[in-house]
């Protein structure tokens, strides 16, 4: 079974919550146990689960309004952001990620109906996250700086219409 984006519902969390991140991705993303209860009540953020093979092998955010507008330099509101990508260690390395973001242009308008592009930063430490959303057709459309450093800001253009 391929990779899957599904939304996040309560009968994946204790999954979510046993995942393992690598030591060196902590200081660039937050564990599922830390984003878990940011998601909660949340109208303008939605939880993702990835699967791999049919089980929970990560977790990210995708929200609109304020969460996404702080990575952009003016308000757009046809913009998504993805934020907080976790996968767990043990998936890591064989495509789980990149088939993700790969499966981003059919998820990310069923969830935000007026989105046309999808935003994310990428801390400018972390060149592997960079290489796995450039193979899912994200490209750098500015710098920023960021908590823990200077980050690339990039952006996935998405179809419209028929």
């Amino acid at each position: 079974m391929p990779t899957q984006l599904v939304p996040l519902s309560a009968g994946h969390e204790a999954a979510l919550l046993a995942l393992t991140l690598a030591p060196e991705q902590l200081p660039f993303t937050a564990h599922p146990a830390e984003l878990l209860p940011e998601l909660k009540g949340d109208p303008q953020r939605r939880g993702v689960t990835i699967l791999d093979g049919g089980e929970v092998a990560g977790l990210f955010a995708l929200s609109s309004g304020p969460h996404c507008e702080k990575y952009l330099s003016a308000p757009d509101p046809h913009a998504v952001a993805v934020s907080a990508l976790s996968i767990d260690v043990s998936r890591q390395g064989r495509g789980v990620g990149t088939a993700a973001m790969r499966l981003l242009p059919t998820l990310v308008p069923a969830l935000f109906p007026a989105a046309r592009r999808v935003v994310l930063v990428v801390n400018q430490r972390n060149p592997g996250a960079r290489r796995v959303y450039e193979r899912a057709g994200f490209t750098v459309t500015n710098e920023r700086q960021g908590p823990v450093g200077p980050q690339w800001v990039m952006s996935l253009p998405l179809p419209t219409g028929p």
